[in-house]
C-alpha cells in the first residue's frame, strides 16, 4: 500500500527517519525508495568521538562513499560532524569538504593544534552554521552562526567588516571578543559558553559590539567584562548558578537599557522577592528564573498586571 503514496508523502516521511539502518533498509528495499529515500541517508553524516585507529577509517569509507557515482551523494550531505585526530585525518577532512557543496551545518571535534591548519582554500559550499572552526582562516558570507571552541586567546587577528556580513549569532568558549569588533553590524546574540582569559584589550576608538543585544554567559563576572563592550544590551542571561546576593551585588555599569534578565539555575528558593532587582536597575522589566533541574521557567515582572515579550538567547 506504501508504494502507492505519492513521491512527496514517501519524502516528507524519509525527511523524518532518523535511524540510518532504517534508512539503509529503505533505499535496497525497491529502485523507486532508493531514489527518494538515498539523499536523506545522506543529508545528516554525524561521526560520534572516536579512538585514533577508528577514525581515519571512517573517514575513509566516507569519502569513497562520496566520491562516486559522479559525487551525487556528495551534493545531499547538508549536515556534517566529524573528529578529526591527525594530519591524515586533516587531509581526508579537506577533501571531503571540498566535495559537500551543499553543506550548511559543519562541526568538526578537533584537537586545538591543527585548527588552523583547516579551512587555507576557498569553500565551494554556503555554511550557515559553523563550530569548532579556526579564527585564522573562515571567511564566508552566508555565516549566521559561528561557535568557535578553542581559539588561540592570544592572537593578534582581529577580522574586517566583510569577514562576516551576515553573522548573526556568535558562540565562543572565553570573553576574549576583541577580533570580533569590526563584525558587529549584524551581530545581535552573543552567547559566552566559559570565562576563560576574561582580560580584554584597551578599547580602540572606544569601539564596541553596538548591535549586540542579546548576551548569554556563565557568570556575573563574565557579564562585567563585557559590559563595556555592549551599550545596546537589553536582554542578558547567566546561564551558571545564580544566587540572589550574586545578582543583587552585580548591575550594569554603562547606560545600556536592560529590560530582561533570565536566570535558567536560579539558587536562592522559593521566597522570592526581586524588588530590590528592579530597583538597582531601572528598566528592567521582568526577570525570568528556574531551579535547573527543569525546563520550566517563571517571571516576576516589575508590574505584575502588564505581559511583556522578551527576546531571549
Amino acid at each position: 500500500m506504501i508504494l502507492m503514496l505519492p513521491p512527496e508523502m514517501l519524502e516528507e516521511v524519509f525527511e523524518n527517519v532518523d535511524d540510518k539502518q532504517a534508512l539503509l533498509n529503505v533505499v535496497v528495499a525497491s529502485r523507486r525508495f532508493f531514489q527518494l529515500a538515498e539523499p536523506f541517508l545522506y543529508a545528516r553524516i554525524v561521526f560520534p568521538p572516536a579512538s585514533l585507529k577508528s577514525t581515519t577509517t571512517k573517514l575513509r569509507s566516507l569519502h569513497e562513499a562520496l566520491k562516486a557515482p559522479n559525487q551525487r551523494r556528495a551534493s545531499y550531505v547538508r549536515t556534517l560532524s566529524l573528529t578529526v585526530q591527525g594530519n591524515g585525518d586533516r587531509f581526508l577532512v579537506d577533501e571531503l569538504l571540498m566535495k559537500t557543496v551543499n553543506l550548511k551545518d559543519l562541526q568538526l571535534i578537533i584537537s586545538p593544534s591543527f585548527i588552523s591548519r583547516f579551512f587555507r582554500q576557498s569553500l565551494p559550499f554556503t555554511l550557515t552554521s559553523l563550530h569548532n572552526a579556526s579564527s585564522r582562516t573562515v571567511h564566508t558570507t552566508s555565516l549566521e552562526t559561528l561557535h568557535l571552541s578553542h581559539i588561540n586567546l592570544n592572537m593578534a587577528v582581529k577580522f574586517s567588516s566583510t569577514s562576516f556580513p551576515n553573522l548573526k549569532t556568535l558562540i565562543l568558549d572565553s570573553v576574549r571578543i576583541h577580533p570580533f569588533v569590526d563584525t558587529s553590524s549584524c551581530v545581535t546574540h552573543l552567547r559566552m559558553t566559559g570565562v576563560r582569559n576574561s582580560a580584554q584589550v584597551p578599547h580602540e576608538d572606544h569601539r564596541c559590539l553596538g548591535s549586540v543585544l542579546t548576551l548569554s554567559c556563565p557568570t556575573t563576572h563574565a557579564a562585567r567584562s563585557m559590559e563595556s563592550w555592549l551599550p545596546n544590551l537589553e536582554w542578558l542571561e547567566f546561564s551558571g548558578p545564580t544566587s540572589m546576593w550574586t545578582l543583587r551585588s552585580w548591575h550594569p555599569e554603562n547606560e545600556c537599557q536592560l529590560r530582561g534578565i533570565r536566570l535558567p539555575q536560579f539558587t536562592s528558593g522559593p521566597l522570592l522577592d526581586f524588588r530590590p532587582v528592579f530597583d538597582d536597575i531601572l528598566t528592567l522589566e521582568f526577570v525570568e528564573y528556574g531551579n535547573g533541574s527543569s525546563t520550566l521557567l517563571r517571571r516576576r515582572y516589575r508590574n505584575p498586571t502588564v505581559t511583556i515579550g522578551a527576546l531571549m538567547v
